[in-house]
């Protein structure tokens, strides 16, 4: 029988709503192109602890043409003139390569659930958040806080300091500022759970 307890109706709630954040950065950090899924998203998120980071994030989409945020975001998250900044692989960060051995793992995780990614590699951040909100909208709690403690807060944290230390203009530069404050949210939400 579900409680009448308001405090944890809330925090069910709240719960559920992880789901959404976990879209929202999926889209944000596949770059400008799906700015129009992030207006969507955020609408109804004022009260996280990244949103002024969004807020204004969603002015320079709308201050700014697509061909320059697509040009700050490739430099610093796909390729720049001599060297790969924020290569977005947990492989990378893991194990210095491209499509390492995680990769095989992530496809073993992702195939029990009939999930094959589509748009980046099984190892990119926006995949691994993406399968993320897809374990905690169909109420796979456990297996989404275990995949979040394994694989996102092991590595996504060093990358949102990378995009901030490499940002080339304030669109990357909020880019890692909101995924810092995310993880950082994440970190503490996963210890408060793992709580006996």
């Amino acid at each position: 029988m579900p409680s009448s307890d308001p405090g944890v109706l809330q925090m069910v709630t709240d719960y559920r709503s992880v789901s959404a954040d976990y879209r929202l950065f999926s889209y944000i950090l596949l770059g400008p192109r799906y700015s129009s899924d992030v207006k969507v998203l955020v609408a109804d998120m004022a009260e996280r602890p990244y949103y002024s980071e969004i807020s204004e994030l969603l002015g320079i989409f709308e201050h700014n043409n697509e061909e320059k945020l697509l040009t700050e975001y490739t430099s610093c998250m796909v390729n720049d003139y001599r060297e790969l900044k924020c290569p977005p692989y947990e492989s990378w960060y893991t194990e210095r390569t491209i499509y390492g051995r995680v990769t095989g793992k992530l496809m073993s995780i992702y195939s029990k659930y009939g999930v094959y990614p589509q748009k980046e590699l099984p190892d990119h951040v926006s995949t691994e958040m993406e399968f993320v909100s897809f374990l905690y909208f169909v109420s796979q709690d456990d297996e989404a806080n275990d995949f979040v403690s394994n694989h996102i807060i092991s590595w996504v944290p060093r990358l949102a300091e990378d995009i901030t230390a490499n940002a080339r203009g304030d669109y990357t530069t909020l880019i890692g500022r909101s995924l810092s404050k995310f993880m950082q949210s994440e970190r503490e939400r996963i210890k408060m759970g793992l709580e006996p």
